[in-house]
């Protein structure tokens, strides 16, 4: 099976915002060490997964389909992802279309981007577009990249996000899915 990843810009998208609530990545410390929460994460994070929520979740979807239509436009480039933040050009549309701050609107990418994107590799989330090559993997990312994806997820998280995934998943195959392709 041919191995075939997400852009690295992509991971940046979904780990950039700071420690602290309301804080972005652009007011991180320099040097800070940026790392996924959950099961792509293959070591300890220093982040903690954020509780989610109808309301979360909702925002999340307004703000990726923004991403996805700011993706789509003419002369960006689809090769990379938005870079949420409340800084820059793009990442102020997208916390407007979503109504949350940069801190929670990429805690809930980090919390569920894992997620959906073993489901995605496991054929189990719309095209795949995430495959794995489990002979390269070491035994705690096989059993990750084989097992329960929604396993990081608290009990009241992985039920809140189930109740949501058939409307989150194709946005989130939307959005991601044209960076992968061109990525």
């Amino acid at each position: 099976m041919r191995a075939m990843l997400i852009p690295a810009l992509l991971l940046a998208a979904l780990t950039a915002c700071g420690d602290e609530p309301g804080q972005d990545a652009a007011a991180a410390p320099a040097g800070a060490a940026v790392a996924p929460a959950g099961p792509s994460a293959g070591t300890a994070s220093r982040y903690e997964a954020i509780e989610l929520t109808d309301e979360l979740l909702e925002a999340w979807a307004r703000g990726l389909r923004k991403e996805a239509e700011i993706v789509r436009r003419p002369g960006r480039g689809a090769h990379y992802g938005v870079m949420v933040s409340e800084h820059g050009d793009e990442g102020p549309e997208v916390l407007e279309a979503a109504g949350i701050p940069a801190a929670d609107y990429n805690a809930v990418a980090r919390t569920v981007g894992p997620v959906f994107h073993i489901l995605n590799s496991q054929g189990k989330l719309g095209r795949q577009f995430v495959s794995m090559d489990l002979e390269r993997l070491d035994d705690e990312q096989r059993r990750r990249y084989t097992g329960d994806p929604f396993e990081d997820l608290s009990p009241r998280s992985a039920e809140v996000l189930r109740r949501h995934m058939d409307r989150l998943a194709p946005l989130w195959h939307e959005a991601v899915a044209i960076t992968a392709q061109h990525g």
